[in-house]
C-alpha cells in the first residue's frame, strides 16, 4: 500500500482534529504543515505525537510547497483563504482536501473545478454527511422517487453560538476572513444537503439577515424558488437555546423529514409512516479522499457541491444587501 505524504495548511482547530484522522490510517503520513502562527504549529505538533518525528514546519504555504515532495494536501485556514490555498497546491500537482465551503465566490469554485479537471488530481470537500448512511439514504429515496416531485423545502438549522461570531471572538467574526457569518459556515452543510439530496437547482431568492451587532450574519432567513417551480424557505439562526436541524421535503406522492439528531421518516399518501434504515458504504471525509486518490472510490463531496453553495450563498448575501430578489448563477 502506497503511503501518502500529505501537508497540513492551516493548523487550527480542524486542522488538529484532521492530523488525529490522519493518525488512524496505514495509508497517510503528515510529511509537512504550514501556520503563520507558531503556537498553533506547535499544538498541531503536539497533537501528532510520535508521529511528529521528521515533520517540516513552516510559517507559509509556498514555503513548504518549494521545498516538499507531497503528495495531497489537507486544507482547514480561513473561508476566504480557499480559493488561492487550493488553486497553489493544484498547481504544484497536489491532491487537495479542502474543508467547506469550497470557496467563498462561485468565480473561484468555477476556476477551481477546471483547474482540478486540468491537472487531473482530486478535489475533495469536507462535507461529512455526504459519508453520513441517513443522508445518503435521503438522496436515493428523493432521487428514485419515493415521495414524487419535491415541491416545497422546509429547512431549519438552530444553533447557540453566538459567541463565535462576537468582533474579536475568532477569524470567523471577521468577514474578511470568514467571507460571512453563521450562514457561510454552519450553513454550508445545510445548504449542501438540501441540494445534493433534493438536486433542485435554485432559480433566485429573497434574503433577510440580522446581524445582532456583529460585523457578520448571524441570523437568515431566504426564500427560494427552484427551476421546477418548487419554493421554500431556508432559516439559520445562531442564537438559539437548543441545537436542531431539520429537513422536510414536500412532494408530490409524500413527505421526508429528518435531521442530525432525528431519524429518517417518510410518509406517502395513504401510507403507513415508515423509518428507512441508514445506506451503508459511506465513509469518513479523510478515509473518502484517500481512497479516492488512489483510485479506490469517487468522491463523495465533489467540487460541484462546492460551486452550488457558492453560488446560492452569494445570491443570499447580494439580495440580502438589495433589498430585492435575486437570480442564483
Amino acid at each position: 500500500m502506497e503511503t501518502l505524504r500529505i501537508g497540513f495548511v492551516g493548523a487550527g482547530g480542524m486542522g488538529n482534529h484532521h492530523a488525529r484522522e490522519a493518525l488512524r490510517r496505514e495509508e497517510a503520513r503528515v510529511a509537512a504543515l504550514c501556520d503563520p502562527s507558531a503556537p498553533a504549529r506547535e499544538r498541531l505538533l503536539s497533537t501528532l505525537g510520535a508521529a511528529a518525528a521528521g515533520v517540516k514546519v513552516y510559517a507559509t504555504l509556498e514555503e513548504m510547497l518549494a521545498a516538499e515532495p507531497l503528495d495531497a494536501a489537507v486544507i482547514t485556514t480561513p473561508h476566504t483563504q480557499h480559493g488561492a490555498h487550493v488553486r497553489a497546491c493544484l498547481e504544484a500537482g497536489l491532491h487537495v482536501r479542502v474543508e467547506k465551503p469550497m470557496t467563498t465566490t462561485a468565480r473561484d469554485a468555477r476556476e477551481l473545478m477546471a483547474l482540478a479537471e486540468k491537472t487531473s488530481k482530486v478535489l475533495a470537500i469536507g462535507y461529512q454527511r455526504h459519508g453520513d448512511g441517513k443522508f445518503i439514504k435521503a438522496r436515493e429515496l428523493v432521487q428514485s422517487g419515493a415521495i414524487g416531485e419535491v415541491r416545497l423545502v422546509h429547512v431549519i438549522i438552530a444553533q447557540d453560538c453566538l459567541d463565535v461570531f462576537r468582533p474579536g471572538a475568532s477569524w470567523r467574526a471577521d468577514p474578511a476572513l470568514s467571507g460571512g457569518g453563521h450562514f457561510m459556515d454552519t450553513g454550508s452543510h445545510i445548504n449542501d444537503m438540501l441540494l445534493w439530496i433534493t438536486g433542485l437547482e435554485p432559480k433566485r431568492v429573497q434574503a433577510f439577515i440580522n446581524q445582532e451587532g456583529t460585523l457578520v450574519d448571524v441570523q437568515t432567513a431566504v426564500a427560494v424558488e427552484f427551476t421546477n417551480g418548487a419554493v421554500g424557505s431556508l432559516s439559520y439562526t445562531s442564537m438559539s437555546p437548543e441545537w436542531r436541524e431539520e429537513f422536510t421535503f414536500y412532494g408530490t406522492e409524500g413527505v421526508m423529514r429528518f435531521g442530525a439528531a432525528e431519524p429518517l421518516r417518510v410518509t406517502r399518501r395513504g401510507e403507513d409512516t415508515i423509518l428507512p434504515r441508514p445506506a451503508s458504504g459511506g465513509k469518513a471525509p479523510l478515509q473518502n479522499f484517500l481512497d479516492a486518490v488512489q483510485g479506490k472510490a469517487a468522491v463523495q463531496a465533489p467540487p460541484i457541491c462546492g460551486l452550488r453553495v457558492a453560488q446560492l450563498t452569494e445570491a443570499a448575501y447580494k439580495s440580502a444587501h438589495s433589498g430585492h430578489p435575486e437570480p442564483v448563477g
